[in-house]
């Protein structure tokens, strides 16, 4: 027999589910607007579960408030005065739903559920529509419709945001235009007037946008070498640079493949950079364009017709504050003082919510690249200065995985509930660290990197120095390659994966027998660094590793039960 509930509990639940709904929503809100911008330069691991926990839950909170809202506009148990109230409320958390601008998806597998949303996005619109529609006549018929306009704007971008982000449409939207082959008329035309200023002109007629792109960066990088010293570049020019990178290489996200030119290009760029302090900064400008496009709404916002719905939708939700203040104070006098305030708490979160979206809109990357020369050495002080990544790689080693691994009755409870990788994911972020990346690193792994572009002219050199997987660091350090020869069965004799778990048990051992014997030093500091951040990849990012293929995973579990 079930215990009956209080009529007390009851009161108390009819009296706050939909209000504390309404408000958790709007802390959510608040709290994906001002932190989820940081995701991408701190490892805070408390950071991180906050924001995901708040990108789940917001997702979740708004349709149950107004599912509340429909059911009591249904039985009709509300007094006038506050169903018209709760038709006001139905538009903020349509507007919840749109989400802030700062984030769209938690990781690239949200974006494909972009069709989902849609889906959302049109019963959600109709519930709240017939939300009003159960509410007429309403004392705040104007705001509410204003609001609602709002909200709507904003569960589109959010929608179409996510559709432009799916890999497909990513992949179709990055493919150069079709090229059906060449006129030969034409060619055999200019061929027989032995004109070469013809072809070029040509050439840059059809893609006038391209050609100039490379022809400056390509004429840039002939000067720095001509004077003998590379001189470094300042802010601005990197961001430029970064950009220009960004936009034209955005396919390999896709897999796309580029021409020898575009290739070319991209290595005098980097072989012109004067330090690794600069190259680590177009690479995290790259970044940050590429986060942006692929997990905020920076594609459908940073449009003509995007700022012309930002300025729609700030002008909408002032002039919803302004109608429902006067409102306010003719025809809610029979209204608890509680939701009038709710209201207003509402009205004055999602205008301070649009501000700060256009506030950041403002300072993007994107923009900064379009204002006027005169403003950049206040922009390269004030705003190009600040961080992009947290300097920081995560890191884990076997031992590690080894010694903390749950108990055996552990994996037998997740296995019966199909959670075991669960349990191994949640015990490496539990143990796994981050070490921040210090300048000797840098100048490491860009000296290293710059020694291989150099010797990359064709390519045919780059493909080899690409899919190098140590005999380059063995020849390296082994001038008479008795190392190579000592060693390569490690490198030529395994699979990609077994190799790296070889290589990295061999660090580890020889980092702790040699920190007992020596003390510190740098190269062993970076060969533990990298060794542990690959591991770390190897069980947390495998996608991220191309050549580990096949069967790695039944490769790392022997590999542990042998360690153990």
């Amino acid at each position: 027999m079930l215990l009956p509930i209080p009529n007390y509990v009851k009161k108390l639940w009819y009296a706050w589910n939909l209000r504390s709904c309404i408000l958790l929503s709007l802390c959510l809100q608040t709290i994906l607007v001002l932190f989820a911008f940081l995701r991408k330069r701190t490892r805070s691991k408390l950071l991180h579960g906050l924001i995901w926990f708040a990108y789940l839950l917001a997702d979740w909170i708004a349709p149950v408030a107004i599912g509340l809202i429909s059911q009591s506009e249904g039985v009709g148990c509300e007094a006038k005065g506050k169903k018209d109230l709760m038709a006001f409320w139905a538009s903020f958390l349509l507007l919840h739903l749109g989400g802030p601008d700062t984030i769209t998806s938690f990781a690239l597998e949200d974006n494909e559920f972009w069709l989902r949303h849609l889906a959302g996005l049109i019963f959600q619109v109709l519930a709240t529509a017939y939300i009003f529609y159960q509410s007429l006549p309403n004392k705040v018929c104007v705001p509410a419709i204003m609001v609602f306009l709002v909200g709507t704007i904003k569960y589109v971008e959010r929608t179409r945001a996510l559709f432009l982000a799916s890999m497909n449409q990513f992949g179709c939207s990055v493919l150069p235009k079709p090229d059906p082959g060449p006129d030969y008329e034409e060619v055999l035309k200019m061929h027989s007037s032995n004109t070469l200023e013809q072809v070029e002109t040509s050439l840059e007629v059809e893609n006038p946008k391209r050609s100039n792109s490379i022809h400056k960066t390509l004429t840039f990088a002939i000067d720095s070498e001509s004077e003998g010293e590379k001189k470094p570049l300042d802010d601005m020019k990197l961001l430029q640079e970064a950009y220009l990178l960004f936009d034209k290489f955005k396919g390999l996200i896709v897999g796309l493949l580029f021409s020898s030119k575009e290739r070319e290009w991209s290595r005098e760029f980097f072989l012109t950079i004067s330090s690794a302090d600069e190259a680590f900064r177009v690479i995290e400008w790259e970044l940050n364009f590429m986060y942006e496009y692929l997990h905020t709404k920076v594609g459908v916002v940073r449009c003509p017709f995007g700022y012309f719905l930002r300025f729609i939708s700030f002008t909408l939700t002032l002039g919803a504050l302004g109608f429902f203040s006067i409102e306010d104070q003719h025809k809610f006098h029979h209204v608890s003082k509680f939701d009038i305030i709710l209201t207003y708490v509402l009205l004055g979160g999602a205008l301070g919510l649009e501000s700060i979206s256009i506030l950041l809109l403002i300072l993007s990357d994107r923009t900064l690249l379009a204002v006027n020369n005169s403003w950049t050495k206040l922009i390269e002080k004030n705003f190009l200065k600040r961080r992009r990544w947290s300097k920081s790689v995560s890191q884990y080693d076997m031992i590690s995985y080894c010694l903390n691994d749950p108990p055996t009755f552990v994996y037998r409870l997740a296995g019966y509930a199909g959670a075991g990788v669960v349990v191994e994911k949640m015990t490496i972020l539990r143990f796994s660290y981050s070490e921040t990346v210090y300048e000797d690193l840098e100048e490491f792994i860009f000296e290293e990197l710059r020694s291989k572009a150099k010797n990359a002219s064709t390519i045919s050199a780059a493909r080899d120095a690409s899919s190098q997987r140590g005999d380059w660091a063995l020849l390296q350090t082994s001038p008479l390659a008795h190392g190579y020869c000592k060693l390569k069965w490690s490198i030529g004799e395994y699979q990609y994966a077994e190799s790296l778990l070889i290589w990295h048990m061999a660090t580890e051992l020889l980092y702790i027998e040699d920190t007992k014997s020596t003390g510190n030093d740098s190269d062993r500091e970076t060969c533990k660094l990298l060794s542990d951040y690959m591991f770390y990849l190897l069980v947390m990012k495998p996608q991220m590793m191309a050549p580990v293929l096949g069967n790695w995973r039944i490769v790392f579990q022997d590999t542990c039960a042998e360690a153990k």
